[in-house]
């Protein structure tokens, strides 16, 4: 019997693994993610459970409701909020939902959604991002504003000018700067009780990319760390247009992303097997 409630508040392993193409919950439907620890020298893993459940639940609300402020009237929901807006130039988002049980044997739901455009990053019943509302708006929106408007004097220089090029090496060192800022910021949770900035969470090869820690399996593990409940399953689907690459379509499910969650869901897993 299906549970009846719901509260909403590149795997490359430093060799050991390469990274695997996405794939749908279909195909790898024993896991919904999955990780290799360093630490524990095995990869962990988490289930689907009946998070698919409740993420189906998830798709006919969207389909009802067309917007992410489910919690609000539709009097005084916010425009900015609704799909037609969030969904520019017809494609999609994913979305995650990850079945927990509180301390007292509840069970809780939580839903999350990879990061937004138009600086949307906290909405009422979602879980929050890794990056606190204070060090985005103060320290890392700041910088991305410096960098647009260095690309916009970019553009106005003869190409290969002298100008042009001290405004490149400029731009370059602002955004590398920001990008050791926000590797530093961001504190990665595991369930051992250990937090990790991202150099030391993430578990590959190369070059960190961009995006680590926005989408949805770490926002929705690392809430979960933090409030004391132990995840049973999760399920992320993808919901809106055809993706830009023509790999996700609407209401499909796909498990967590091979370059940017993988390698550093083996540190956040870590410790799930001894919760109680």
């Amino acid at each position: 019997m299906a549970p009846d409630s719901n509260t909403g508040t590149e795997l490359s392993a430093r060799g050991r693994r390469s990274p695997k193409e996405t794939t749908t919950l279909d195909q790898a439907d024993d896991f919904g993610c999955e990780g290799f620890c360093e630490d524990c020298d095995r990869i962990h893993s988490l289930p689907v459970g009946q998070a698919r459940f409740y993420a189906e639940n998830l798709m006919r609300e969207f389909e009802c409701i067309q917007r992410l402020d489910y919690l609000a009237n539709p009097t005084e929901a916010q425009p900015r909020l609704s799909f037609h807006r969030l969904f520019p130039r017809g494609r999609g988002h994913m979305f995650g939902v990850l079945e927990c049980q509180n301390q007292q044997g509840e069970r809780v739901v939580l839903r999350a959604f990879s990061s937004l455009h138009d600086g949307i990053r906290e909405v009422e019943g979602w879980v929050p991002p890794l990056l606190s509302a204070e060090n985005f708006f103060g320290t890392v929106l700041p910088a991305q504003k410096v960098i647009l408007e260095l690309t916009e004097e970019i553009k106005a220089e003869p190409l290969g000018s002298n100008s042009y090029q001290d405004l490149l090496l400029e731009r370059k060192a602002v955004s590398q700067e920001l990008l050791q800022t926000m590797q530093a910021l961001y504190r990665f949770h595991n369930f051992r009780g250990e937090a990790r900035g991202l150099k030391d969470a993430f578990l590959g090869s190369g070059r960190i990319p961009g995006g680590v820690g926005e989408c949805c399996a770490p926002k929705l593990l690392n809430h979960a760390v933090l409030h004391k409940l132990k995840p049973l399953g999760i399920a992320e689907f993808y919901w809106g247009g055809v993706s830009a690459s023509g790999k996700r379509r609407s209401g499909q499910f796909y498990s967590a992303c091979a370059s940017r969650c993988e390698p550093v869901l083996g540190f956040m897993l870590c410790g799930l097997d001894h919760v109680e």
